[in-house]
């Protein structure tokens, strides 16, 4: 299930890319309000995930943008859009924005579709198991770059999405592969800013399709819009959209 969110710049102000971290923290603040606070510490799958704010443009006062909050706990995208009630501004960073209204809606997989990246995935190959896809580790993780072949990252993403199924359904996930096609767009190199460090992620976008002829195959895809694919989602990676 979704949360839009509808905001309006509260200033002139430059779009910041930077902004992962700066919005989590008002994610976890939201969270806090809402009565879902102890998200924060679950491991290792807090089951939330939001996009970027949109268009990522430069504003000028009075502009119009969008947020968008996803998890597959439907009480909590509930709980979260009653709070936004009462939520006058939030504050990104150094980027301010009046909240004018939210809604709840959800996406229903169809038999087949196809989905796209709205923020890039995050793919860390740990170097023990670089050598199964030909890759040679310069350092001890390997971020999946377009240089790299193209079943390593297939083959991640399904093992990740498999874990996020066995945790959230309390079951064994079902045999892959659970995309039909996969389209690469780009790589990017994308600054992540915490309190007392900076951190270089790398990142890819993609298009996706997809076939949901079970009742599992249509949960794995499922999660995949609710809860994001690969890595770093509380972050606001991963984050994918219908086509």
């Amino acid at each position: 299930m979704r949360c839009l969110v509808r905001l309006t710049a509260a200033q002139d102000q430059a779009y910041q890319p930077d902004y992962h971290a700066k919005l989590q923290g008002v994610l976890y603040a939201l969270l806090d309000d809402a009565g879902y606070g102890f998200v924060h510490r679950e491991s290792p799958f807090k089951f939330v995930t939001f996009s970027n704010i949109f268009p990522p443009s430069d504003m000028e006062k009075g502009d119009s943008r969008t947020w968008l909050i996803a998890s597959p706990h439907e009480d909590l995208i509930k709980e979260v859009d009653r709070t936004l009630s009462s939520w006058h501004t939030i504050n990104v960073g150094d980027l301010r924005y009046h909240v004018d209204s939210s809604t709840i809606f959800d996406i229903t997989p169809d038999s087949q579709g196809c989905m796209e990246t709205a923020t890039p995935i995050i793919v860390r190959i740990p170097d023990w198991r670089c050598e199964e896809y030909g890759i040679d580790p310069e350092y001890d993780d390997v971020y999946w770059t377009h240089e790299h072949p193209t079943e390593a990252f297939q083959a991640e993403i399904e093992q990740n999405l498999a874990s996020k199924y066995q945790s959230y359904y309390d079951e064994s996930a079902p045999d892959r592969p659970y995309f039909a096609g996969l389209t690469p767009r780009r790589t990017v190199a994308v600054p992540v800013h915490y309190e007392d460090s900076e951190i270089q992620v790398i990142g890819t976008t993609w298009e996706f399709e997809y076939q949901t002829k079970t009742k599992e195959l249509y949960r794995v895809i499922k999660l995949a819009f609710d809860a994001g694919i690969g890595e770093l989602n509380t972050t606001g990676f991963g984050f994918v959209n219908e086509m």
